[in-house]
């Protein structure tokens, strides 16, 4: 996933969605959906444990073309 500031990504932990607030290097800043908390991370974490919005969307489309 080639992920940029300002995307949205869902968490595969707990369901919550953040926006990728700030890459630097190989760091990743993600802001909630409310504002209230934040998470520093590496970006190859957002490979595995966090899904792009985008690609959520694909999927569903998809499914309903089944």
């Amino acid at each position: 996933m080639k992920t940029k500031d300002g995307d949205t990504v869902k968490s595969l932990f707990n369901g919550k969605y953040y926006k990728v607030k700030k890459i630097m290097k190989n760091m990743a800043v993600l802001q909630s959906e409310d504002g209230q908390s934040q998470i520093l991370t590496e970006v190859e974490n957002l490979n595995l444990f966090y899904e792009k919005m985008e690609d959520i969307r694909a999927i569903r489309v998809r499914i309903e073309a089944l």
